[in-house]
């Protein structure tokens, strides 16, 4: 709690896990307001930590973004990696 009673809000984030033919798998993280969506490796639902960044989507920062619409940006991300 702050000074003068007030309380902190922190905007709500969103998290989805992306498991690509069990070999790949990538958590998209969004908070609500940042410019960009965080790629991070490995299943890190509900991690707050910012190690392991491996990309950055860029998101309009007004609104809400859902978590299907932070699943259709970390598709569309991963598809444009190059093939192994």
């Amino acid at each position: 709690m702050s000074r003068g009673g007030a309380i902190q809000m922190i905007a709500p984030i969103g998290w989805v896990f992306l498991d690509l033919h069990h070999q790949d798998r990538f958590t998209i993280r969004w908070r609500r307001g940042e410019p960009v969506a965080y790629v991070l490796d490995g299943k890190r639902v509900g991690d707050h930590a910012m190690t392991g960044v491996l990309g950055k989507i860029a998101v309009a920062p007004a609104g809400w973004t859902d978590l299907v619409e932070i699943q259709n940006l970390g598709r569309r991300w991963l598809g444009q990696l190059p093939r192994r």
